[in-house]
């Protein structure tokens, strides 16, 4: 079975779950139109995705298989079990992503950029598709840069591809975790109540948690921030310059890194 379609069946399977689990365990109610919400940030997603293979004719997955066998890449220079070379692998790709995230929120310009997915002030599984077109390019980027200097096993690249799109559902679902789950979870993965503090209205709760699948990061980087409790329902989300993020358009998302 080809890469490409293992990665659409992990996507639709974990869209479903977390649709359904954030429906009947949901963490608050959502003001903002579900159906508006959806279309702007589902249009969002397929610009990323189209403006991604666009740019790019070689997903990361086709250049590690490139790169292993051409025996190129600092794990291939070295004699390496595979298993470490597996785990080196999928940490390297997730601290690219979490460099890349804090290069978002570092700089104004990039910022600009970035703005469009923490304009969503209705959080749920489909803030992971709110991303311009702009920050997906940026950050695939980085994600082949990795992998052409570090000649990871394709095995770790397709494995990090498919956490991140099971993570990126799970940690913007509008979805009560029990206290008790999301102390345990969040010893190693980023759980929903860490990444709604990252969401939050307040700058320094923006500039903490910045990991995409594991929790590590922030920890050891001191960037790490204890989410919301839950079950309360409180907190706003989004930015104070527009304080009915979630309503716009897909259209003026794409043009908002453009205006002042």
């Amino acid at each position: 079975m080809r890469s490409d379609s293992i990665w659409w069946y992990v996507f639709v399977l974990a869209f479903v779950a977390t649709a359904a689990a954030e429906t009947f365990l949901p963490f608050r109610s959502l003001p903002s139109s579900t159906p508006r919400r959806w279309v702007s940030n589902s249009i969002l997603f397929a610009a990323s995705g189209t403006a991604q293979i666009c740019a790019y004719q070689l997903s990361g997955f086709a250049l590690a298989i490139t790169i292993r066998a051409a025996s190129h890449g600092a794990l291939n220079r070295v004699a390496i079990p595979y298993s470490v070379q597996f785990a080196i692998g999928l940490a390297a790709l997730d601290l690219t992503a979490y460099v890349s995230h804090r290069l978002f929120h570092s700089s104004a310009l990039l910022w600009r950029v970035h703005q469009v997915h923490h304009s969503e002030t209705d959080l749920d599984l489909t803030t992971g598709f709110r991303f311009h077109p702009m920050e997906a390019l940026f950050t695939q980027s980085l994600v082949l840069i990795t992998i052409a200097l570090l000649g990871p096993p394709p095995g770790a690249v397709a494995f990090s591809a498919l956490a991140i799109v099971v993570q990126d559902l799970f940690t913007h679902a509008n979805l009560h975790v029990p206290e008790t789950a999301d102390r345990v979870l969040r010893s190693l993965i980023i759980t929903p109540a860490m990444h709604r503090a990252h969401h939050s209205l307040p700058i320094a709760g923006q500039n903490a948690n910045f990991g995409t699948v594991f929790s590590f990061w922030d920890r050891l980087f001191r960037t790490y921030l204890p989410g919301h409790p839950e079950g309360s329902g409180e907190g706003r989300f989004g930015l104070a310059e527009l304080p009915h993020g979630s309503d716009l358009s897909a259209a003026r998302l794409l043009l908002l890194p453009f205006r002042r």
